[in-house]
């Protein structure tokens, strides 16, 4: 496999840029969001910022069978039970709002 540069810039989801950056921040980045498999970066050897999935000897290298456990997890056991409570919230937001509207008319 090939060791790409050490260091690596990134733009993360609003675009703002980030780094340098070494694997290890970009492993954590992945787990916790911030960057993806359309996340632009740069480094030495690119002529021009590239999407992480068309750099193929990087992909690999960032989503390790680690990475990939600990994206797992944390999607399983924090994001969804999140969303879940959200949603419920949501839910009884709208069903108040509807009877307010009906009130009125």
């Amino acid at each position: 496999m090939t060791v790409y540069p050490y260091f690596i810039y990134c733009r993360d989801r609003l675009s703002a840029p980030r780094g340098p950056c070494t694997l290890p921040v970009l492993r954590e980045c992945w787990v916790n969001g911030i960057i993806d498999e359309n996340t632009l970066i740069w480094g030495q050897g690119l002529a021009d910022w590239l999407p992480v999935k068309n750099v193929r000897t990087l992909v690999p290298q960032i989503r390790t069978v680690e990475v990939q456990v600990a994206t797992w997890m944390k999607k399983t056991f924090s994001l969804k039970p999140a969303l879940q409570q959200v949603r419920k919230q949501r839910a009884g937001a709208r069903v108040h709002t509807n009877n307010q509207l009906d009130d009125m008319y």
